[in-house]
């Protein structure tokens, strides 16, 4: 909705996401206050949805110029805005983005026994599934991670995980070039380009 959506559509689904957090707050194992509004803790979000986007997009399809990267950052900080980051907050430029992605892995990104029990528990939403029928989840978990966060989590990164990834990346860019866009491209951007068109 946020994206390929309607106008009407994009603040339907932005009233639902601010619906959503508006009642997320607590106190945070170290002592300090967490509301799921912070603007800092947003951009947050943001900035490892825009960045992993354009990795993977990177990997599949081949690496966006500097512009074309630049662009998709600018046309996504309007809706970050109306998501509740002010605009003082948002970085101007998707270098500045990727500055704000390495000083929360510095200081703020750091794993405590809740957050690792509530991934085990993603990781391994049932007992029924014997875990290695999850590890190729947990190996492109661990490909998408920052280094220190995939040891933080205690994802393993060895040569079969990356071997696993490699193969995945490859199957994915040949499946790419060869289906038809029906099945290539998702429905919902198949239809924006049917009403740009139109």
């Amino acid at each position: 909705a946020l994206v390929f959506g309607t106008p009407e559509e994009a603040r339907r689904a932005i009233r639902r996401i601010g619906a959503r957090h508006a009642g997320v707050t607590g106190v945070a194992t170290d002592g300090r206050p967490y509301e799921a509004r912070d603007p800092r803790l947003l951009l947050w979000v943001e900035t490892t949805l825009i960045l992993t986007s354009l990795r993977l997009y990177d990997l599949v399809r081949g690496p966006l110029g500097a512009r074309e990267r630049e662009a998709y950052w600018a046309e996504w900080r309007p809706v970050a805005a109306a998501l509740g980051i002010p605009d003082d907050v948002l970085p101007r430029t998707l270098a500045g983005l990727e500055a704000f992605e390495r000083e929360m892995l510095a200081t703020e990104v750091l794993p405590d026994e809740t957050s690792r029990e509530l991934a085990a528990a993603v990781r391994r939403p049932s007992r029924l599934i014997p875990a290695p029928l999850l590890w190729p989840l947990d190996a492109l978990t661990a490909a998408f991670l920052p280094p220190t966060v995939r040891v933080q989590f205690g994802l393993e990164w060895r040569t079969r995980e990356r071997l696993l990834f490699r193969a995945v990346i490859v199957a994915v860019r040949a499946l790419r070039r060869t289906l038809p866009d029906r099945l290539a491209i998702v429905p919902q951007a198949r239809r924006y380009e049917d009403r740009v068109a139109r």
